[in-house]
């Protein structure tokens, strides 16, 4: 029996076309199939459409996100194409029985009971991210509202100091507007943590930090290593993902008069609205894994050691799931988005990326009605997060809500 052709197509997910036109390359791939094959990056497979990236995420035994030391020494696999050297995304860098006991050790911070609870934290930190720059008439939204409040939530859940969220956050947002500058600042971060987590140990405060120092991990603690690695993921998933999520809902609502103030007062429309941002922003482009086995995705063989790369962005602009899905439907149902990836690696922290998602949303414009986004500068590393490196905007200046 012959060995079927691969389907091939001609795209680089680190190219400049990509960086320039991704929507247009996204589409590129869905026309040449659901599952194509790229010479780019050292060859790999692209997986564009809905039904295919839903089914191949969900088939984890068969991949692998662990990086590995290949035949040649180099480092290869992950969740990332190129493999990302520096550090390691734990629990998505990890696969069972070792992913089950990372992924349980932060859950419950971030469960839907735990993130219900945060939600007077989440008001308390919106207040005053926007009384900060209500008075200036003009901001980057990006670093003045979407990144500090997402940071100081997440570093009140990690148990860290908030009012450090700047020196994290700068870190991360270096790391996808400009990755060849970013190594000084996560190299930076990454010392922090490791100087914390000695410290925590021997002197226990509380936070999630706290707690995974105290996990056990077959009969002994979790390694400080470990730790690190959980806690980088935690504020590299977060950070920057909810803040381009609400930059770009924000750029879309700012000429939709009715749909701003529906959103004020119709819980169950800020819901949908919420799901149909998640689609179309898609702040999480994709991710990568590795082929474990010689087995099917589509109609498409994919061989052991191949590197698959699952287009979350593309499979949520895929016309065969979705009706007219360059258009933003804030009503839409049913609306079977991917924008959290699905299977095992579903990101843990949709509930809150959701929570203060719908937080900043109405206290903004409630407090900012009359924004309008004058500049927008998205990132260059587009094939990983849909963010922005810069959105300025100007309004009409208010008032602090103390003053």
């Amino acid at each position: 029996m012959s060995t079927p052709t691969r389907r091939q197509v001609a795209l680089d997910i680190n190219g400049v076309d990509y960086q320039r036109r991704p929507l247009e390359q996204e589409s590129k791939a869905r026309d040449a199939g659901a599952v194509a094959w790229t010479e780019s990056n050292g060859g790999h497979w692209m997986v564009s459409r809905h039904q295919a990236v839903l089914e191949g995420l969900r088939e984890a035994e068969n991949y692998s996100t662990e990086k590995f030391v290949k035949d040649d020494g180099e480092l290869g696999g992950g969740i990332m194409i190129p493999t990302v050297p520096f550090y390691r995304y734990l629990p998505n860098e990890a696969d069972p029985p070792s992913w089950n006991v990372y992924r349980r050790s932060i859950a419950p911070h971030l469960s839907p009971g735990s993130v219900e609870k945060l939600a007077p934290v989440i008001e308390r930190y919106t207040t005053e991210i926007i009384d900060a720059m209500i008075e200036a008439g003009e901001c980057d939204f990006v670093m003045e509202v979407g990144s500090p409040i997402t940071a100081k939530v997440t570093l009140h859940i990690l148990g860290l100091p908030t009012d450090d969220w700047y020196f994290y956050a700068s870190a991360v947002h270096r790391l996808f507007a400009d990755s060849e500058a970013a190594g000084p600042g996560i190299e930076a971060v990454q010392e922090r943590l490791a100087s914390t987590i000695a410290e925590r140990r021997a002197q226990p405060g509380s936070g999630m930090i706290d707690d995974l120092i105290a996990t056990d991990v077959n009969g002994a603690p979790m390694s400080d290593e470990d730790v690190k690695d959980l806690v980088f993921d935690v504020i590299v998933g977060g950070f920057d993902t909810v803040a381009g999520l609400l930059a770009g809902a924000l750029q879309w609502l700012q000429d939709q008069p009715e749909a701003k103030a529906r959103l004020l007062v119709d819980d169950r429309f800020l819901q949908t609205a919420t799901e149909e941002f998640l689609r179309f922003v898609s702040p999480a482009v994709g991710l990568s894994r590795t082929a474990k086995r010689d087995y099917t995705i589509g109609d498409q063989m994919v061989a052991e050691g191949d590197r698959i790369y699952f287009m979350y962005r593309s499979a949520n602009r895929d016309p065969e799931e979705f009706t007219d899905p360059e258009t933003v439907d804030l009503e839409r149902r049913p609306n079977r988005h991917v924008a959290f990836g699905a299977g095992i690696h579903r990101c843990v922290g949709s509930n809150l990326a959701r929570a203060i998602f719908q937080s900043v949303v109405r206290q903004f414009l409630t407090r900012v009605p009359d924004y309008q986004v004058v500049e927008a500068e998205q990132y260059k590393l587009t094939n990983n997060n849909a963010g922005f490196a810069r959105m300025v905007m100007q309004y009409s200046p208010g008032q602090p809500s103390t003053a």
